[in-house]
This record gives structure tokens, C-alpha cells and sequence, in this order.
């Protein structure tokens, strides 16, 4: 039997705050496309938060900003960094989140999640039921090439991966870093389990899901983007 998802990220938990790290830092094409996104409000939620970078963008902005995650160890890692505001974390399912119990965001927000949580079919409806009348949603997640051959040999996605990092950061120990924890045998085990979208996968579904969503394809290399605005 696979581990509970939760268990993948606790021991991967000090790999992926270092891979993260530089996929959020402030000179990153993804953040920076990501404070293009943000719309006015004060509610903020970032599902699937992790070690909280992307907290901090939203604590900057918003006043009640809550962050969900599977793993508690990534949410200990998260409540260790100040914020402007208070974020909430909630170590919860994604699944779990209502507007009954959670009320509605001015922004609904996750990154590299979402591929994660469950076939998008059923995560995306959702992420979308939590956006306030006039909020947004905001996702970034992996996606494959149409037509790529499934990663059998994990180690040269690993090294493309790794490559990705070092030409967006220019750091060498953070390059490895991505790479040894795309090698750990608890990454390998998830990623048999929970494989990224094609990029033709992505826009079907995301736009049967999200009527009149904006996609942005390889947002960087493997990374796609979805906005879309409850009008």
C-alpha cells in the first residue's frame, strides 16, 4: 500500500523548503508573474502551501490569509517565518474545504499543488467554490509535453529539473538540492503516483472545469498557469 500523501512531504519536507525557496524568491519568473495576478480584497487562501513562501507574498496583501497543507512539517517550517499578518495555517485536505466551513476568498491560490490532491476534475470545482463574486483563482502547476514518454528513467527528469533551477537562480547547491530529492525514494514513490497533466490535458480540463479561464503554458519549463475570475 503508498503511503498517505501527507507522509511524502514530512520526510521530503527540508528538500522541497530548499526547492521552493528558489521557485518563490522574489526574482523568480513564477513569482513575478504571480504578483501580476493578485486582485484587490482582504481574504486570501493558499491551498496546498507548504513551507508558506507564498503566504508571505499574500500576507503583504491581504488581512486574513490561511494556508492549508497535508504535511504537518511543512506547516512548522511555515510558522517559523514573520509575515506583515498573521497567516493561519491548517494542516487539512484540500477536499475537505468548504465555503460553509471556510467562507468565500477574495483570492483562492495554489502552486504546484494540485496535481497532488486528486484528479483535477474533482479538486478544481472545489478551489473554484471558495472564490468570493468578483475573486480570483490562481493556480500554477506541473504539467508534460504532449506526446513526452512517462519518466521511467527518473534520474534525467531529474537533471532537467535540476538544470531548470540553477538557470532560473544560478545556484549550484540548490540545483543539486532539487535533484536529490527528486531521486529519494519517497518522490519516486509519489511521482508513480501522481503524474502531471499533458499540456493539451491541462487546457481541456481546466477549461471544462473553469468556464473562460486564461492558461498560460510553460509559464517556465514543466509549469503551466490558470487564472480565473468569478465575475
Amino acid at each position: 500500500m503508498s503511503a498517505a500523501p501527507e507522509a511524502f512531504f514530512d520526510d521530503l519536507a527540508e528538500l522541497y523548503e530548499r526547492f521552493t525557496v528558489i521557485r518563490d524568491a522574489a526574482t523568480s519568473p513564477v513569482r513575478s508573474w504571480l504578483v501580476e495576478q493578485l486582485p484587490a480584497g482582504t481574504r486570501a487562501l493558499d491551498v496546498g502551501c507548504g513551507g508558506g513562501n507564498n503566504c508571505g507574498l499574500l500576507a503583504d496583501r491581504y488581512d486574513d490569509v490561511v494556508g492549508v497543507d497535508l504535511s504537518q512539517k511543512m506547516l512548522d517550517i511555515a510558522a517559523t517565518k514573520p509575515t506583515r499578518v498573521p497567516v493561519r495555517y491548517e494542516c487539512r485536505d484540500a477536499a475537505d474545504l468548504t465555503p460553509e466551513r471556510d467562507g468565500l476568498f477574495d483570492l483562492v491560490m495554489s502552486v504546484n499543488a494540485v496535481f497532488h490532491l486528486g484528479p483535477a476534475d474533482e479538486v478544481l470545482p472545489v478551489l473554484r467554490a471558495l472564490v468570493a463574486p468578483g475573486g480570483r483563482l490562481v493556480i500554477v502547476d506541473v504539467t508534460q509535453p504532449d506526446g513526452a514518454a512517462a519518466p521511467a528513467e527518473q534520474s534525467a527528469y531529474a537533471f532537467q529539473t535540476g538544470k531548470i533551477i540553477y538557470d532560473v537562480s544560478g545556484d549550484v547547491d540548490a540545483a543539486c538540492d532539487s535533484v536529490r530529492m527528486m531521486l529519494h525514494p519517497r518522490w519516486l514513490e509519489m511521482s508513480a503516483a501522481a503524474m502531471p497533466l499533458t499540456d493539451t490535458e491541462f487546457g481541456l480540463q481546466y477549461e471544462k472545469a473553469l468556464p473562460g479561464v486564461r492558461i498560460t503554458k510553460d509559464l517556465i519549463p514543466t509549469m503551466s498557469a490558470a487564472v480565473w475570475d468569478n465575475a
